[in-house]
């Protein structure tokens, strides 16, 4: 069914995915009716779409544990190519015909045994498994994902999304004032410890990246302020570079001071410079060889397209339209849910995990699982007031007990969904038991 065009409605200040997260309705561009349609429909105005099934659901049963994790951050930082300028005009129609043809020896290149005994390159465990997952659609792969991926080595002076008066008070000293709480600030926002391009060779195929919109550009944040997205862009297109086989998922969400539509218009032609050589468009997601929505691994390897980027914040009229002309997916219910855990403990955690992943196997687009604990504000006062009693000061510290138990779940089999699981720190997960245990096989 295709649903009608939503209503371009102006909305300044009023940011939709942080709305949400705040139980904030609101009225917003919902794009414009072309987006809803096929591909055909994309160029020639013509309607037809098919509809994606479900899986079922069934009975998890969860064991709570956890286990220190080893911080192996020993790789030094690979070289960056410098710029990735792409041509931004509008693909054309692929030619569903000829990427099923091609496909073959394509992949045939990519592709490496896998036995009982076998062991997984993290860096390039796609190509290795492309066997097994060839004609598999995307939102269907169990895919290693990082929690606020951008939030590695952040500033210790520079703030991000916090309170408008504590930035003022931090600009207006230089800092000097808020330098005593600024390096806790930063190390409960550091959600990982080594940056994108590592990320992905550890074998994360999902980013989450935040946004904030500062005088100077563009910057990830968590708290406070880290790398420019110029930086972070350009290392994803040098990790696809370097590995032709693999295919990342790109989640733009959450973005702070954005109080225009030019701001959202030049972010993503940041985007669009750094990554649209590889970006998939949502013409390839409508042309697939298996219909609306279910783009599959072979169809993004035969069109030499990897890097899906999915793009909110559709809270000015037209930003919709500018996305989606520059290779972006949207990021509506049925593109992808994301749901927050709101566990502040492991226990509700693994409570929280268990009902989010039963209602996610049957989930059309994406589904993110999200194996974090937030930290509330009684933790971090208590990491910072009492006696150490080994109790976590850093949400490094917490993720050491966190994501293990996370893993556990993913290699026990008690995640049941074909989804994303994003984790903090993804530097003491057990990537290659995670992806042994969905694709091992014989």
């Amino acid at each position: 069914t295709i649903e009608a065009a939503g209503s371009e409605v102006r909305e300044v200040g009023m940011n939709l995915a942080r709305g949400r997260e705040l139980g904030i309705s609101s009225r917003v561009d919902e794009g414009h009716d072309w987006i809803h349609k096929p591909s055909r429909s994309f160029y020639e105005g013509k309607a037809s779409v098919g509809e994606a099934t479900g899986g079922s659901s069934g009975d998890i049963a969860v064991v709570l544990g956890a286990t220190n994790g080893e911080d192996e951050d020993n790789d030094s930082r690979d070289e960056r190519a410098e710029t990735h300028v792409a041509a931004s005009s509008s693909p054309a129609p692929p030619d569903v015909a000829s990427v099923v043809s091609s496909s073959a020896a394509r992949l045939h290149a990519f592709n490496a045994p896998l036995g009982r005994r076998a062991r997984v390159d993290v860096a390039n465990w796609m190509a290795q498994l492309v066997t097994h997952i060839a004609d598999t659609p995307l939102h269907k792969l169990r895919l290693p994902g990082t929690h606020d991926s951008g939030a590695y080595h952040l500033s210790r002076t520079r703030m991000g999304d916090l309170p408008a008066w504590l930035r003022a008070v931090n600009n207006a000293t230089r800092g000097i004032v808020t330098r005593p709480i600024t390096p806790i600030i930063a190390g409960w926002g550091e959600a990982q410890s080594v940056d994108v391009y590592n990320q992905l060779k550890r074998g994360a195929r999902y980013l989450d990246l935040r946004v904030v919109h500062e005088r100077g550009g563009y910057f990830t944040e968590h708290g406070m302020a880290g790398a420019s997205y110029e930086d972070v862009l350009t290392q994803v297109a040098s990790f696809l570079d370097d590995h032709p086989g693999e295919i990342v998922l790109c989640d733009f969400n959450h973005f702070h001071r954005f109080d225009a539509f030019e701001d959202h218009v030049k972010f993503v032609d940041v985007i669009e410079r750094t990554l649209g050589a590889h970006m998939v468009p949502l013409a390839l997601r409508r042309a697939s060889t298996e219909g609306d929505g279910t783009v599959t691994v072979r169809d993004c390897l035969a069109a030499n397209r990897r890097c899906v980027c999915l793009y909110g914040g559709f809270d000015f009229a037209g930003v919709a339209r500018c996305a989606v002309e520059s290779g972006c997916w949207g990021r509506k219910r049925d593109d992808i849910w994301s749901p927050w855990p709101m566990a502040g403990t492991r226990r509700a955690l693994v409570e929280r995990m268990r009902a989010l992943d039963a209602e996610g196997v049957n989930c059309r687009g994406f589904f993110v699982l999200q194996g974090v604990v937030t930290p509330d504000a009684k933790r971090i006062t208590k990491a910072v007031l009492l006696p150490d009693w080994g109790r976590p000061r850093t949400l490094r510290a917490l993720a050491e007990r966190v994501t293990p138990l996370v893993c556990s779940m993913v290699t026990g089999g008690q995640v049941r969904a074909r989804c994303v699981v994003m984790v903090d720190h993804i530097d003491v997960a057990d990537v290659e038991g995670w992806l042994l245990g969905a694709y091992g096989g014989d």
